[in-house]
């Protein structure tokens, strides 16, 4: 395989500020580029079709979530390797070709991700374990409160492994998944596992990937030897959108995969929720504008971790 033998795949929202760095490196990378577009409404279409006319451009009237843009994309790919690259994202022609590499010298990996760094050059944690109860509670509910080491502690062994892979890790090491942001999966084995589970809107969609295709025998692999620079913010932070998104995927994977968790999980969710709706009552004499985004953002967070989770999909 070559770079050529892959196709790069972007998803689009409201990402005019970052759309053109994104393409131009794909462009250096010479590797084809699908763009799937979910209703933008600040230009990100045409100013992808007026400086990259080589861009395949599939733009929705209405945002049917990322992974189902994916999938869309991914309908017309017919080279081995799928490149699936987020628009605050930028690759390296050298990270596409080591990337491609590697699945062609190893047979048994399905799934690659490269190290990935922020526009400072601090190293991004984007290979992980598997969550679970204990992870869930250190890393989304412990925050600045919550030592670092401690964290990492509550996080098991084999989560320390993967965070230590991410930091100082010089050679490529089996994790359980590997962060969407920017990952290559063989063509072969996205079709295998049906694509993305378009169950998730937004978030865990990586996850619930790589899982499947572990199940499945392709293995999943970080390669800190090459890197992308990640970002973030191509779509939004709005935390009345984000939020109410994250939390509402964590759930359906609990629900698939962890369900002698969930109901922890749950209160897990609902206690923050309720602690995020109090703080913000406090911050908004302050700045009414953040405050009022996140008690809204909250109150939603609060009604997701009470309602019924939908589980479509094969578990």
């Amino acid at each position: 395989m070559s770079p050529a033998d892959a196709t790069a795949i972007v998803v689009t929202h409201n990402s005019a500020g970052q759309i053109v760095a994104n393409l131009h490196a794909l462009r250096r990378a010479g590797v084809p580029v699908r763009l799937v577009d979910n209703a933008s409404t600040d230009g990100t279409v045409a100013l992808v079709r007026r400086y990259f006319p080589e861009v395949t451009v599939l733009a929705s009237a209405t945002n049917s979530g990322f992974a189902s843009a994916v999938n869309r994309a991914a309908a017309g790919v017919d080279t081995d390797v799928v490149l699936l690259v987020n628009p605050d994202c930028v690759v390296a022609p050298g990270t596409v070709a080591e990337l491609v590499r590697v699945l062609r010298s190893r047979d048994s990996v399905g799934i690659v991700g490269p190290r990935l760094i922020d526009a400072h050059g601090r190293v991004a944690i984007s290979a992980h374990r598997f969550e679970s109860l204990a992870t869930v509670l250190a890393s989304r509910f412990g925050g600045a409160l919550v030592p670092v080491a401690l964290r990492r502690l509550f996080g098991g062994r084999q989560r320390r492994a993967a965070y230590d892979a991410c930091v100082r890790g010089a050679r490529p090491v089996t994790v359980d998944w590997v962060s969407g942001a920017c990952l290559a999966v063989r063509r072969e084995v996205l079709e295998a596992v049906g694509g993305l589970d378009e169950g998730y809107f937004l978030y865990y969609e990586d996850e619930e990937l790589c899982l499947q295709a572990t199940r499945r025998g392709a293995g999943v692999l970080y390669v800190p030897t090459v890197t992308a620079v990640h970002t973030g913010g191509a779509s939004s932070s709005d935390p009345t959108w984000i939020w109410p998104h994250l939390y509402r995927s964590m759930l359906r994977f609990f629900a698939r995969h962890r369900a002698g968790t969930l109901r922890a999980v749950r209160g897990a969710v609902l206690l923050r929720a309720l602690i995020g709706i109090g703080l913000a009552g406090v911050r908004m004499p302050l700045q009414p504008r953040a405050g009022t985004a996140r008690l809204r953002a909250w109150t939603r967070v609060g009604r997701i971790a009470v309602n019924p989770i939908e589980t479509r999909g094969e578990a």
